[in-house]
Order: C-alpha cells, then sequence, then structure tokens
C-alpha cells in the first residue's frame, strides 16, 4: 500500500513539474534600461504642490503607445486614474469626475493643479533624460548610475537603485520643481 502511495506521489510530482513549465516564446530581458519597451511599477508616492499633499500608493504600467497610471490614497481613498490609449486619448478618473483629452500634464495641471510632465516622467522613471529637450545629468563616479538629472525645469535625484533582470533601475527618486515635488519609492519593477 505505500508502494502505491509513493508512486502516485511521484506521479503527481512530475505531472505538475510539466504542467507549470512556460509554453510559448519566453521574450529575454533587454540589454540596457534605454532597450526596455514596456514595464510595470508599483510602490509608494508623495505628491506636494502649492497648496495640498497627497501620498498613498501607485502603479504605473506602460508600453511604447499606452500608459496606466494609478495613486491610491490611505485605505483606498483619494483614487487618481490616468490613462492613455493606443489611439492617443487620454482620461483621467478622480472622485466623481471623468475628463478626456490629448495631453496627460494638461489634464492633470488642468483638473488637480499638478504640475506633472508625464512624458518626461516616463524617461526618469528608469534614470534615462527625456530624449526631446537638452538636460544636464550628473553620475555616480564609480557606479556610472544617475545622481541628478536637470532638464525642462525639474530637478531629478536619484537616493537608491535596485537590479532587475541585470539591469539598475532606480528605487527612491524626487522630482521637483518648486512648489511642486514628487517623491517615488519604488517596491516593484517588472521589464520586458
Amino acid at each position: 500500500m505505500t508502494y502505491r502511495v509513493l508512486s502516485i506521489l511521484v506521479l503527481t510530482i512530475i505531472i505538475s513539474a510539466c504542467s507549470s513549465r512556460p509554453t510559448g516564446p519566453i521574450t529575454p530581458p533587454p540589454e540596457s534600461v534605454s532597450a526596455i519597451s514596456k514595464w510595470e511599477t508599483s510602490g509608494r508616492v508623495g505628491i506636494r504642490t502649492q497648496n495640498d499633499a497627497v501620498s498613498g500608493n501607485f502603479n504605473w504600467q506602460k508600453d511604447p503607445k499606452t500608459f496606466a497610471l494609478s495613486i491610491v490614497g490611505p485605505f483606498g481613498q483619494g483614487a487618481t486614474h490616468l490613462n492613455q490609449t493606443s489611439n492617443g486619448v487620454v482620461t483621467l478618473a478622480y472622485e466623481d469626475t471623468v475628463v478626456t483629452g490629448n495631453n496627460p500634464a494638461s489634464l492633470l495641471q488642468q483638473e488637480l493643479g499638478w504640475a506633472f510632465p508625464v512624458e518626461q516622467v516616463t524617461y526618469w522613471m528608469r534614470g534615462l533624460a527625456y530624449p526631446n529637450s537638452v538636460s544636464k545629468m550628473t553620475k555616480d563616479p564609480e557606479r556610472q548610475l544617475p545622481n541628478t538629472i536637470e532638464q525642462d525645469g525639474w530637478l531629478i535625484t536619484y537616493s537608491n537603485f535596485t537590479k532587475v533582470d541585470g539591469l539598475s533601475l532606480p528605487q527612491k527618486m524626487q522630482v521637483s520643481n518648486p512648489p511642486f515635488r514628487v517623491n517615488l519609492i519604488i517596491n516593484q519593477w517588472t521589464i520586458q
């Protein structure tokens, strides 16, 4: 009887090992930070404006044509969602309001009073300067990772990096243009 139980157990392990193997092609990790085409981050965010301070959790999914950014306050209160579809339509949803447009930074400024250069931040999040304007970057001499980026009137300060699939990506950063300041602590990165 123990032989039968042992045989069933071994067969179950073999079947479960076979069924947990990935099916289909496996996407190799990007070779450089600039080669990341799709990413998702989550963590904590603190936003300070001239008249307000907001903190909570964020989740940001980005691919070449779309993005979805959610900021949710403590205990699920004060959720703000900003999305862009592949045809360029941007939707901002907060409280009981939903507005659409074609420029995410303009919608945030117009509706919430937040100066937040969304397009640039998608580069700064990865420790890269935005390629379409002049920038000044300082780097840590030993690790050759950015300490700061100055661009478009903003100062981006990096205080910690983490390794993701062999690449160094920001874990703690601040984006500021007084009186506006955003502090990000990134708990999780997923990249492709």
